[in-house]
């Protein structure tokens, strides 16, 4: 019998230390958050890279449906977290990641599902850029 999933997780994949800085922004902002971690590229090759996601992926896929999140659409980071959700039933990559679209994840991660969750965040993500 399978464990029923604790809600939704995500793992953010980025470049240097990006995933676990937006993770502390987040945190300083909401307070402790579970069911989220980072993975950096630093010092990793691309099967490297992927077998770390994996790793992150499997460990927070056993008590949550899992969103990755990746930094810039086009870098290393995407391009791995692209080619693992296409081998992976029901994982989602959003990329381009900001705080205000974490901050929407995390807010509402409980109330909306999934599809739609992913969707408002995107929203959240573009609507946050302004030209002042």
């Amino acid at each position: 019998m399978t464990k029923p999933k604790q809600g939704v997780g995500c793992v953010i994949v980025a470049h240097g230390e990006v995933g676990s800085c937006l993770i502390g922004a987040v945190q300083g902002i909401l307070g402790t958050q579970t069911g989220c971690t980072a993975v950096t590229n630093v010092g990793l090759g691309l099967p490297e890279l992927e077998k770390a996601i994996r790793k992150a992926v499997d460990e927070l896929s056993a008590t949550h449906t899992v969103v990755l999140f990746t930094d810039m659409p086009g870098g290393s980071c995407h391009h791995v977290c692209r080619d693992i959700a296409g081998s992976t039933e029901g994982l989602r990559v959003l990329t381009g990641l900001n705080l205000m679209m974490l901050l929407e994840f995390f807010v509402k991660r409980e109330r909306v599902p999934v599809a739609e969750l992913l969707s408002l965040v995107q929203e959240r993500g573009k609507n946050s850029i302004r030209l002042l």
